[in-house]
C-alpha cells in the first residue's frame, strides 16, 4: 500500500508536467498580419493568456508536489535504513 501512494505522489506532478506541455501546445497561434477583425486578434490574445495563465499554475503544483514527492522518497529510505540499523 505504501508503494502504491508513493508511485501515485510520483505519478501526479508528472501527470501535471504533461497536462501544462498540452496547455502550451494548445494555445492558438494567430498571424497577426492576417486579414483578422481586432475583436478576434482580442479574442485569440485573451484565449492564450489564459491558457498561458493555466500552465503557470499547474507548473506551480507539479513543482510543489514534485518536491513533496521527494521528501516522501527520502524519508521512506531514511524509515527503512533506520529499521535496518535498528534489527
Amino acid at each position: 500500500m505504501k508503494k502504491l501512494a508513493l508511485a501515485l505522489i510520483v505519478a501526479v506532478p508528472l501527470a501535471l508536467l504533461a497536462w501544462t506541455a498540452y496547455l502550451i501546445l494548445s494555445a492558438p497561434s494567430y498571424d497577426w498580419n492576417a486579414n483578422a477583425s481586432p475583436a478576434q486578434l482580442d479574442a485569440a490574445a485573451a484565449l492564450r493568456d489564459h491558457l498561458y495563465r493555466q500552465a503557470a499554475y499547474t507548473i506551480t503544483w507539479a513543482i510543489q508536489l514534485g518536491y513533496l514527492a521527494w521528501l516522501a522518497i527520502k524519508w521512506s529510505a531514511q524509515k527503512r535504513d533506520a529499521e535496518r540499523v535498528g534489527s
